[in-house]
């Protein structure tokens, strides 16, 4: 039996470790960390190499037939036949596009989740007092793979032909003219039009670009904002008046409409994105390996051509640059929306 003489003196803290073996625990971890973080290294190498091993998700916020849903099928198309797995595009509509980025935000960061979005989703925050994820720390930016400049685009039971009608159909009809939102980017479009024009209009939110050219066709809405690649088949089919293209030149898949500048908006220049993300913590090595993908198969003549055809222009960026780019579109867009005077809600 111990007595209380085995016992460690009540004034020691710690039991006594000779100093010539601590110096050497010591030595062995400063030894054995090179062999950790290059160990690490190697497993998220091959984790890269490896990448895909299995099918990829391709989500998209918003409803089907949009020009979101549309190029992210283009691409996913093309990665399944880089990679020989399949790429599913995944459409999860509502909240603005919050609830499928949320999925991405929570899904298992390695690549296997993926989504294509707009700028509504740097939008979002400045509009929205709760959000359950935050844009810029959950998700990891991958590439800017599109841009699009946006279209002003009436019913044709409207009786107006171009910008300055319209103006003047909403000033003297003010709070009368109704405008389709699919998503935050397009109703600031619209927002910035109200802004720059000083005419009061109503905003209609939607689930989908899609269904907004459905209800400006059928006249059940006066105007929409959206974009080229979203409009583009009911302009060459005449079934709605394409007004104005917000860049600053014309559109070639829509050579004949003019400008907002030549159409007597001057300023008023705007366009849609399309960007794709992946869950914060996504190794580096994965992220650049999809980017390279995107931007190679944006370059082939027949993606680059077809997207021209849609009223899109490819534009893969480094993972880098696309982070600095979502950083200043959330600066851009959170003074639009304090000029607007737009609360969130």
């Amino acid at each position: 039996m111990r007595t209380s003489a085995d016992l460690p003196s009540s004034k020691d803290h710690s039991l006594s470790i000779p100093a010539s073996s601590m110096r050497r625990q010591i030595m062995l971890c400063l030894m054995a960390a090179p062999m950790l973080v290059a160990a690490g290294a190697t497993h998220a190498q091959a984790q890269a190499t490896q990448y895909p091993a299995k099918p990829i998700r391709l989500i998209v916020p918003y409803g089907t037939g949009g020009g979101t849903d549309i190029i992210a099928r283009l691409y996913a198309q093309k990665l399944k036949d880089a990679w020989g797995q399949s790429v599913i595009v995944e459409n999860r509509p509502g909240g603005d596009g919050i609830i499928g980025s949320e999925v991405v935000a929570r899904s298992p960061a390695d690549g296997y989740t993926l989504m294509l979005v707009v700028a509504g989703h740097v939008i979002n925050p400045g509009i929205k007092s709760k959000m359950p994820f935050d844009v810029q720390t959950d998700f990891t930016p991958v590439t800017l793979v599109a841009t699009s400049p946006w279209v002003i685009v009436t019913s044709r039971s409207l009786a107006v032909t171009t910008v300055k009608e319209l103006v003047e159909h909403a000033k003297a009809n003010p709070g009368k003219v109704s405008f389709g939102s699919s998503e935050p980017s397009s109703r600031l479009a619209g927002e910035f039009f109200r802004l720059q024009s000083r005419v009061s209009m109503v905003n209609i939110p939607y689930k989908g670009g899609a269904q907004i050219m459905t209800d400006v066709v059928g006249g059940h809405l006066d105007v929409g904002f959206t974009s080229v690649l979203t409009a583009l088949q009911h302009y060459k089919s005449d079934r709605l008046r394409v007004l104005a293209v917000a860049g600053k030149s014309r559109s070639p898949s829509m050579p004949t409409i003019p400008t907002a500048t030549e159409s007597g908006l001057p300023g008023y220049e705007t366009f849609a994105w399309y960007g794709m993300y992946a869950p914060a913590g996504t190794p580096k090595d994965i992220v650049g390996k999809i980017q390279k993908e995107v931007a190679r198969i944006s370059a082939l003549p027949e993606v680059r051509e077809r997207l021209v055809q849609l009223g899109a222009e490819p534009a893969a960026t480094a993972p880098d640059e696309f982070a600095a780019f979502t950083r200043s579109e959330v600066s851009k867009y959170a003074k639009l929306i304090k000029d607007a005077g737009i609360q969130p809600d």
